[in-house]
């Protein structure tokens, strides 16, 4: 099975990707995921000394990396349609990234609320 992701909003390309839904691109998906669960956590236990910055900044260049590489070889992107990632802020290569994932596994995204999230007061 494949399932087709729209890039229209993100890459201004109007053909959808037929992405598979093999082991290769589920084991993809979770790498992303497993690198964005590192960034989150480095982030909770960094102190305020500048070893720790030094170490976050480390954890979210490497989750740029990855996340954009992601999009890259899941979609195939050509040289220069993966360039046109280059140019977007951080937080749309995420939420796009997060898209494809929540597409290839089946998953509808939702906003967590505070009490899920284990942060209600």
């Amino acid at each position: 099975m494949s399932v087709k992701i729209n890039a229209k909003a993100e890459l201004g390309i109007a053909k959808s990707f037929e992405v598979k839904e093999s082991n290769k691109n589920i084991r993809k998906t979770w790498v992303l995921q497993k690198a964005m669960a590192k960034m989150a956590i480095d982030r909770e236990q960094s102190g305020d000394d500048a070893a720790d910055f030094e170490s976050a900044l480390d954890s979210m260049m490497e989750m740029q990396d990855t996340t954009i590489a992601y999009i890259v070889d899941i979609l195939g992107l050509s040289e220069a349609q993966a360039e046109k990632i280059q140019d977007k802020s951080f937080e749309d290569t995420v939420a796009f990234a997060q898209r494809i994932a929540a597409e290839i596994m089946h998953v509808d995204m939702a906003e967590a609320s505070e009490e899920e999230t284990g942060l209600e007061a």
